[in-house]
């Protein structure tokens, strides 16, 4: 998440640089050494809704709005995870983990911490957390809360 954040502010900054609201996607030569893409041309292209290379002020500011949502969201996600981890452990753990909303919620179908629990530690991590949250949160109310 930071480094996308990270990559927005270098495209505010290349763009306030070259006084325009277009930036330019140049080639690369097939002959350069094929790499992994940096975050920032990963959120590039994702933002370049019309594939033409450049991003119009529409599609930046489209781009940088879900962005601050995604931040917001997730900043909002770990408070939630602090409030719910009572004893201030750095995780959920299976007491918690049956006073989550979303648990509540699901009642008898809700599943097992376990089935989040990646490292078989008997809690949720941050990580884990996050995933337990995509799984069980309803797509409309991702953005309400998982407590």
């Amino acid at each position: 998440m930071n480094r996308i954040i990270l990559a927005c502010l270098a495209a505010v900054s290349f763009m306030s640089m070259n006084g325009n609201a277009r930036a330019q996607v140049k080639a690369v030569p097939s002959s350069a050494v094929m790499k992994a893409p940096s975050p920032a041309e990963v959120m590039f292209k994702a933002w370049d809704l019309d594939h033409n290379g450049s991003l119009s002020q529409a599609e930046f500011r489209s781009g940088w709005q879900q962005i601050r949502r995604a931040t917001q969201l997730q900043v909002r996600l770990r408070e939630q995870f602090t409030a719910v981890d009572l004893n201030k452990s750095g995780a959920i753990e299976a007491n918690e983990y049956a006073g989550l909303l979303l648990v509540k919620q699901a009642g008898k179908s809700a599943p097992l911490l376990a089935t989040f629990d990646g490292n078989r530690d008997g809690k949720l991590q941050w990580d884990e957390y996050l995933k337990f949250v995509g799984a069980l949160a309803p797509q409309n109310e991702r953005k309400g809360t998982s407590r």
